[in-house]
């Protein structure tokens, strides 16, 4: 028990370890201040395409503009951590890594649960702009024509190819979710665990992108990582739910990670300013809580977990 825990520590502090490679590649080959959204605005002057977390759109981008590749590798983090990490315990594990992005379970289960899936997500994220219509506060805006003929392919497109979802899950869900489940937590410890782990995980992030600045020592601290680690333990429920009942496939966690991060707009866009206040983010946390919440009382501290973890 002792050595899966080194496991899991070890996979955690590789995390930052080759996240902090980002800005050192800047400073060996890259000029000028690591602004990504500085180089997505030229990128999309060059190409003409629009700036989104979709990964077929963001690795284009980086063909024009060389420093996006950064971006790219921050995100990949945990899933090369978990790459690393398996080489070292056992070479043969790499192939029950990659063994997640299986179905787990026969098309029909399958099927139902991706619905039931897509269901509580965007009922989820209209409710988080629903709340935010009621409250007082910044305002908030839908895309134009967005519940039109397009909705559904932009929802699939959301939940299969958003960038940080699809780099980042197998690492938190693949690796992380199944070892921490095996013997070391009931499913509701180990989700409670890798959401605040993914959320703090963001830290360097908001220090590169000057959001501790901006906001303040005090208000990031008590207010704003908060916010922002409940959104994280509350979709990582969620995530952890839909892949125990999908036999251990990380494509649940890929399709929650990738909805709620909600490129379609369903919760309303604001400016990047307000996205990056504890405003914004304990108003999207909400109602996923609630979500969080039922599925709990639901499916117990087991999750949809059943038998032994493989």
């Amino acid at each position: 028990m002792r050595g899966r825990w080194s496991q899991i520590l070890g996979f955690y502090v590789l995390t930052f370890v080759l996240l902090a490679v980002v800005p050192l590649l800047h400073g060996l080959f890259g000029s000028g201040p690591m602004d990504f959204d500085a180089a997505a605005a030229r990128a999309s002057e060059k190409t003409g395409l629009p700036w989104t977390s979709n990964l077929v759109v963001v690795l284009r981008l980086s063909l024009a503009e060389p420093m996006l590749w950064l971006l790219v590798l921050g995100a990949a983090v945990p899933s090369l951590a978990a790459l690393v990490m398996c080489a070292v315990e056992r070479p043969s594990r790499l192939g029950e890594l990659f063994g997640r992005f299986r179905l787990g379970v026969s098309w029909r289960r399958a099927l139902g649960s991706y619905g039931l899936l897509m269901v509580l997500m965007v009922v989820g994220l209209i409710t988080v702009y629903a709340l935010r219509s009621f409250l007082p506060g910044p305002e908030y805006s839908q895309p134009a024509g967005l519940f039109g003929s397009g909705l559904v392919m932009a929802l699939l497109a959301a939940a299969f190819l958003d960038q940080g979802a699809v780099l980042e899950e197998l690492g938190w869900r693949g690796y992380a979710q199944p070892r921490l489940q095996a013997g070391l937590l009931d499913p509701l410890k180990t989700a409670l665990l890798i959401g605040v782990g993914w959320g703090l995980w963001h830290v360097p992030r908001d220090v590169f992108a000057g959001v501790i600045e901006r906001l303040g020592v005090g208000q990031y601290l008590f207010l704003y990582l908060p916010s922002f680690v409940l959104g994280t333990v509350t979709i990582s429920i969620v995530a952890a739910y839909f892949v125990n009942r999908c036999g251990g496939s990380v494509w649940p966690a890929i399709m929650v990670h990738g909805l709620g991060n909600d490129a379609v707009g369903l919760s309303g866009s604001a400016p990047m300013e307000v996205a990056l206040t504890p405003y914004h983010q304990i108003t999207k946390a909400a109602p996923f809580a609630v979500i969080a919440i039922g599925l709990v009382i639901f499916a117990g501290r087991r999750l949809g977990l059943e038998g032994e973890p493989s």
